[in-house]
């Protein structure tokens, strides 16, 4: 579990290359691109797979098992960032609320 833990953002490039496909996919044709089948199928397809993917996530956080949790979560995050883009913000938007918040 450790070799997941004290990881640099620096070592993270693909975050940004995610975010940039995202964006991207939006104007894709939904038969070249998995992710833009999920914006043509819409917003409310995109929350039921987030909810689904979160249920399975909170299933695993009860299992001893670290890599089916940390799947699970990979699995949340990137529907969660699905949805971001789908309404038009990115993880940005929502860093620098939380920045905000710690602020107070």
């Amino acid at each position: 579990m450790g070799e997941f833990k004290n990881k640099n953002s620096k070592d993270f490039p693909y975050l940004k290359r995610l975010e940039e496909k995202m964006e991207e996919a939006k104007d894709r044709s939904p038969k070249r691109s998995h992710m833009s089948k999920k914006y043509n199928a819409g917003a409310s397809q995109i929350a039921k797979k987030m909810g689904e993917e979160a249920v399975e996530m909170v299933i695993a956080s009860g299992k001893e098992s670290d890599i089916d949790f940390l799947n699970e979560s990979a699995d949340v995050f990137y529907y969660f960032l699905l949805a971001l883009h789908d309404r038009g913000f990115n993880l940005k938007d929502v860093l620098l609320i939380l920045k905000e918040r710690g602020r107070k």
